[in-house]
């Protein structure tokens, strides 16, 4: 039985939700802080946030190898892994230095990575 039709798919899916729940959330959440709003420090999240991306990329190779061939095709998903890959290459530099500017571009990034996630089911061709 192949994984995208058995009751394991959304259990791994809904697991990567909650990694990128984790994940986003907490950089979100620090991002704000970093932008002046009344959001106490998150530096004692940074658990969840490594927690959280261990558990997005694990799972979502696991839901890219499970049917490679949909994933290669579709448009939504390759955006979505070059703003991933932006993303992420922004987070472990520019974001370190805690400025406004990081804090803007890493909301806008990672909006970005959430949005084209949710085309994928859209652009399936």
């Amino acid at each position: 039985m192949a994984l995208e039709n058995s009751w394991i798919f959304p259990v791994v899916e809904s697991i990567h939700v909650i990694g990128l729940a984790a994940f986003v959330g907490t950089i979100v959440l620090e991002d704000l802080h970093t932008l002046g709003l009344e959001i106490p420090d998150t530096r004692h999240l940074k658990m969840w946030t490594h927690a959280g991306l261990a558990t997005m990329l694990v799972t979502g190779a696991v839901m890219f190898l499970s049917d490679t061939t949909r994933y290669l095709h579709n448009p939504a998903f390759h955006v979505k892994i070059t703003l991933l890959v932006v993303a992420l290459a922004a987070h472990f530099t520019l974001h370190r230095r805690g400025t406004r500017f990081a804090a803007v571009l890493s909301l806008a990034l990672w909006t970005s990575v959430v949005l084209a996630a949710r085309a994928i089911a859209d652009f399936d061709v």
